[in-house]
């Protein structure tokens, strides 16, 4: 679980059924103790959590390989499950890393919305103390060295966060390590945390712990691969050494399969080799000391440079096990049928955005006013989108909270369309601001200035209503959504000119910058949220995800209130209303995230995480 991840424009959303505020068991602030405990919640059980443990073992066949095709043009490329913002993916953690290393609090039942108490790698949490004190035991699990895992691998954790928040992709000013007061080991498996004030503990236990693990001290305590292991991290200067050491080695992906770092795992499987290309070949722990070990003998990732060729391969019949149909491959899908797959939608938790650059030199001024990203977002022909390119497998995105699944956090003002597609709306607005239309052309700013009917602070006379689009090549879904969205802002004379780079290039481009970058507008696709979709990781002044440099203190006010607030639903009504109308990105429609095949005779693969992660140790082949 996380706050929050990078996922290609493809597809995404969420599943039906569950309700985010009843998710976890969490609440209000209260001075009575509030305990999360795998035994105490019904959706530990084994048909909830999607796991195999209540399939009778005579019908699981204990053995085979089985291949999973990765999203086009992103593979893994960092294996250190503590993440630098550029590397800040869903390809990297829960599609890669956490095969290795489990999170303190896995997120995930099935399919639906939650905390999974029986694959998360706590035992209990409790609030204590008006809310102000969290103590955290974990399950009697092992490294696959033998050594326990210990609440002095989660301090390691914290110790190196602490250090070097500001290169971490969670971080968010205040939040995760900021607020913590003092945390100790209190006994072999227990931390006891001690926060700078109270908090809602569904909040906290969601998105804050949710974005912690466990690792290994006794192997990663170190500041290079010939020196000895130490206590390095518990000063500010050895963590930030342990960091370096530690981050380095994980961008070395020739090593990833033979790096002693990255053999100490807890997780249920091993990396057994990997190339540059991002074929990656996984075999069971066999140390694994968690629920739901391992069935296949081996799990295969492919690497794809675009889902037409994946496409290719997947119809070939017999290389690919786990694949996907791309939607402009929708008519073909009965010639998947055919071959024993069978079609699925993966609808997770998260929504799909263009990001306004408000730093630019040349057109952050131009972005940051509110007017223009309004008439930005009356030019996205979402239903067309939909309906064209998606062939109905996709949902509108009007804000912040994804609209799938149907949850009590869905205000009634964002299910309607603030900013519904009007060529003539947007043009009255740019008009109405001092701009030139040239319908087909480029609209120019000819009254400057600030007062009524200008075109906004620091915009010349003469500025051109023209912005440059970068977006993630590979997916011919989200190619041709750009080329949809410069059609029809060329109708009202705003011109887009579009670039296209491989996925991982726009996230590590696409990145909040201190002073100021020159990418315009970003599209890698959007996000996918950890539990709760709360915006402090997304649109506080200086979190690591606001790409755009959002500040907007009304907007920070009641994003803190979602987190802190004793009445959650209102609390987002009013963070998500104001975050629809204010417009921090220009939203555009939430794809599925993918339209899953499966090849017949393998089970397990569905239901589908909401939070895009896999669990191939639950993946079997029948007798």
């Amino acid at each position: 679980m996380r706050r929050a991840q990078k996922v290609m424009g493809g597809l995404t959303a969420v599943a039906a059924g569950a309700l985010l505020l009843a998710a976890c068991g969490g609440g209000t602030s209260s001075s009575k103790t509030k305990t999360s405990s795998s035994s105490s919640s019904p959706s530990s059980s084994a048909a909830a959590s999607g796991s195999t443990s209540s399939v009778p073992s005579s019908k699981i066949k204990q053995g085979g390989t089985a291949t999973f095709a990765e999203a086009p043009s992103s593979p893994p490329n960092f294996i250190f499950p503590v993440t630098p913002t550029a590397y800040c993916s869903v390809y990297n953690i829960s599609q890669f890393s956490n095969f290795l290393y489990r999170p303190l609090i896995w997120a995930g039942i099935g399919e639906h919305t939650g905390v999974n108490p029986k694959k998360s790698l706590f035992s209990s949490i409790k609030y204590s103390d008006h809310d102000t004190t969290v103590t955290v035991s974990l399950k009697p699990y092992k490294w696959s060295d033998g050594a326990p895992v210990s609440a002095r691998d989660l301090t390691f954790m914290m110790n190196l966060v602490k250090a070097n928040k500001t290169q971490w992709c969670q971080y968010t000013p205040g939040e995760m390590p900021d607020n913590v007061k003092s945390y100790q080991a209190t006994g072999p498996r227990t931390v006891v945390f001690h926060l700078t004030g109270p908090v809602s503990p569904l909040w906290f236990t969601d998105n804050e712990l949710g974005v912690l693990y466990p690792l290994p001290q006794q192997a990663w305590d170190k500041t290079s691969a010939s020196g000895k292991v130490g206590n390095y991290d518990t000063t500010t200067s050895g963590a930030k050494a342990v960091w370096n050491f530690l981050v380095n080695q994980a961008k070395n992906e020739k090593t990833f399969a033979t790096n002693p770092l990255w053999k100490v795992v807890d997780g249920p499987w091993l990396l057994k080799s990997f190339d540059t290309t991002g074929r990656a070949v996984f075999v069971p722990n066999p140390k694994y000391s968690g629920p739901d070990k391992a069935h296949l003998s081996q799990f295969i990732e492919v690497p794809f440079t675009s889902d037409s060729s994946e496409f290719n391969v997947l119809r070939a019949g017999n290389q690919i096990d786990v694949g996907y149909l791309p939607p402009q491959d929708w008519t073909a899908r009965s010639s998947l049928d055919s071959l024993g797959f069978k079609m699925t939608p993966w609808i997770i938790l998260g929504v799909n955005y263009m990001i306004p650059n408000l730093t630019n030199p040349q057109v952050g001024p131009i972005l940051d006013q509110l007017y223009v990203r309004q008439a930005l977002q009356h030019l996205i022909p979402q239903q067309q989108i939909i309906s064209r390119i998606f062939h109905g497998q996709a949902v509108p995105t009007y804000g912040p909270v994804p609209l799938l699944p149907k949850s009590n956090l869905v205000s009634p003002f964002e299910r309607k369309n603030p900013y519904p597609f009007s060529v003539s709306a947007a043009m009255k607005l740019l008009k109405d601001h001092g701009w030139k239309i040239t319908p087909g052309g480029t609209d120019v700013c000819q009254n400057p200035g600030t007062g009524a009917n200008q075109c906004g602070a620091k915009i010349a006379k003469g500025a051109k209503m023209s912005l440059t689009l970068l977006y993630s090549s590979g997916l011919a879904s989200l190619t041709q959504q750009s080329e949809a969205i410069k059609s029809a802002a060329s109708q009202a004379g705003v011109n887009i000119s579009l670039t296209a780079q491989p996925f991982n290039t726009v996230i590590s481009t696409v990145n909040p910058c201190p002073k100021a970058c020159n990418w315009e507008l970003g599209e890698y696709g959007g996000i996918s949220y950890g539990t709760l979709p709360t915006g402090d990781g997304l649109f506080l002044k200086g979190a690591s995800l606001n790409a755009g440099s959002y500040n907007n203190p009304t907007a920070a006010r009641l994003i803190e209130a979602t987190l802190h607030s004793a009445n959650s639903q209102q609390a987002f009504f009013k963070y998500e209303d104001y975050l629809a109308k204010d417009l921090p990105w220009i939203w555009v429609p939430t794809p599925y995230y993918q339209l899953t095949e499966v090849k017949k005779g393998l089970q397990g693969v569905v239901p589908q995480n909401a939070y895009t992660s896999l669990s191939p140790e639950d993946w079997y082949y029948t007798k």
